[in-house]
């Protein structure tokens, strides 16, 4: 009984700083008491991870970049404050939910680890079901979410034009959606499963796909990005661990379940469906993977006009006609902020490298559909790198190296080395 307690605190904790806007805690969005919870925690371990200190240097040039051009423009946006309120929440966030995960689960895998993300984002996705279908439902979630008054209004706005989801939507829920079927491709591409396993996660991959799409048409490049990793871990994944077969397995399930998903959406959301398969509809007829919002993104991508603005931009962050994220960071702190926003997020991604190649292919291809997505609207990936960031250190500090001095083999190079083999079989 304590352990499935543990465990349901541990999902939610997870849930909800995924989420953070799904629950409105003493007036603040989750994100903070999770975060708050995490600095605590981590302060009171004695500050564990030297690697925390890397994070805030990697994260300074675009600090540096704000304040330039706040220093040089007559605009004050609190973007960057706000911005760099929420990444500290996350950073600490993530240190308590993986801190918390190894209490729970002591030789938990990292595929485990996987799981629970892939299953707060499912859980995300029936949530927003519930919502759509019954009243009650979507009345007692709603009272729960921290809303403002203009998201509120634009939720009410685009009632009945699309699924609205739980803690997220638009274009946020296109991008957790992506996010997870990545996931789902690496978990079954590099782990072996048996037909029941296999079955659900293609369950799993399919409703993750439509619901998504049924909430933001973003989630097709996921579903690309998802595709491009298995190419890539086929024919460039190494022969022992690559589960080939097992995936042609899936690919089988899939086409079962993604036919057998298309029919229900037209069933049960008729009045959205062809908005949600409009890309995939115009391809059959075209030939073109487009849409009536993919067109106009051409109009929206602008650069700036002069040398002043494409060194230092003009300081304003807020919506101003353009959904575009390059244009926004752009004309937010010209073209150094821009680079220095997107070497924070890689050196995320780099912190999470560790020694089983399939997975450095998928932090690069996550980083490639972070790049992709940033076409269609600012977004990015860090509260995700933040957990595999202290998984990956946890694992290091307080599985590895005790081992290492068990056997008498503790050195600082193999230390730099700390995981070692397929990052999905590995168990602790």
């Amino acid at each position: 009984m304590k352990r499935i307690l543990l465990i349901t605190i541990l999902f939610v904790f997870l849930f909800y700083t995924l989420y953070p806007q799904a629950l409105s805690f003493f007036g603040y969005s989750f994100l903070f008491t999770s975060g708050a919870l995490g600095l605590a925690w981590y302060f009171y371990n004695g500050r564990p991870f030297p690697e925390v200190v890397n994070i805030f240097l990697s994260y300074i040039p675009f600090v540096f970049a704000c304040f330039l051009t706040s220093y040089l423009t007559p605009y004050k946006d609190p973007y960057m404050m706000d911005y760099t309120k929420s990444q500290i929440a996350w950073i600490f966030g993530s240190y308590f939910i993986v801190t918390l995960f190894f209490i729970v689960h002591p030789r938990g895998s990292f595929t485990l680890f996987l799981y629970y993300i892939v299953a707060a984002i499912f859980v995300q996705c029936v949530i927003s079901i519930a919502m759509h279908k019954n009243e009650v439902i979507r009345d007692f979630f709603n009272s729960l979410q921290m809303i403002d008054v203009v998201a509120l209004a634009k939720r009410q706005e685009t009632e009945g034009a699309r699924l609205l989801g739980y803690g997220v939507a638009f274009f946020g829920a296109g991008i957790s959606c992506g996010f997870a079927l990545i996931i789902l491709v690496y978990i079954i591409l590099r782990t072996k499963l048996d037909l029941f396993a296999l079955i659900l996660l293609g369950g799993v991959y399919c409703f993750i796909l439509y619901v998504g799409l049924l909430s933001a048409r973003t989630t097709s490049i996921g579903l690309f990005a998802s595709i491009i990793l298995a190419v890539i871990l086929i024919f460039i994944g190494d022969e022992k661990n690559t589960q080939r077969k097992q995936f042609y397995r899936f690919l089988a399930i899939g086409a079962l379940f993604g036919f057998i998903g298309q029919a229900l959406a037209y069933i049960y959301f008729p009045e959205f469906a062809d908005w949600a398969f409009e890309a995939f509809i115009n391809f059959s007829k075209t030939g073109k993977f487009r849409t009536a919002s993919s067109d106009g993104l051409g109009e929206m991508f602008q650069t700036p006009h002069t040398f002043d603005q494409w060194l230092y931009g003009w300081g304003v962050m807020s919506f101003w006609g353009s959904d575009v994220g390059y244009t926004r960071l752009l004309f937010y702190v010209g073209l150094p902020g821009t680079i220095a926003y997107f070497f924070y997020q890689f050196m995320l991604i780099k912190m999470s490298f560790t020694n089983d190649k399939a997975f450095v292919f998928t932090l690069l291809v996550m980083y490639a559909y972070n790049l992709a997505l940033n076409y269609k609207g600012l977004s990015d990936l860090n509260l995700f790198m933040y957990l595999f960031v202290f998984y990956f250190l946890h694992y290091r500090y307080y599985i590895y190296t005790p081992q290492l001095y068990r056997l008498g083999k503790y050195n600082p190079i193999t230390l730099r080395n700390a995981v070692q083999g397929s990052t999905s079989r590995r168990r602790i």
